[in-house]
């Protein structure tokens, strides 16, 4: 996966992964522990689900200039964001509030 960094609501997020390929989207962070947990990009996507994730995490959802469109914080595992009108890509990051299943 290629690694890129982003500013977000004026907060920068180094090594954020792109997922690429079908199967990189696909999986994106099932599965994964939190400790090993990363920021990841999916580019070309208006909703997601948190099935199969361990850990709660942050969604941004991004129009095609990567600006916010809508954000949902504290997202708990098997959960649905539908599309949200102008969303081109979407940002999910672990939570750092603290706040966990």
């Amino acid at each position: 996966m290629e690694k890129i960094n982003l500013v977000i609501d004026n907060k920068e997020y180094k090594d954020v992964y792109v997922a690429q390929s079908f199967m990189e989207r696909f999986k994106g962070l099932m599965f994964v522990h939190k400790q090993k947990a990363f920021n990841l990009l999916i580019k070309n996507c208006n909703s997601i689900h948190t099935c199969f994730m361990r850990f709660n995490i942050d969604v941004y959802c991004l129009d095609k200039d990567f600006n916010v469109v809508k954000k949902y914080i504290n997202v708990r595992p098997f959960r649905f964001i539908l599309p949200v009108k102008n969303t081109c890509h979407i940002l999910e990051t672990k939570n750092e509030r603290g706040m966990d299943v």
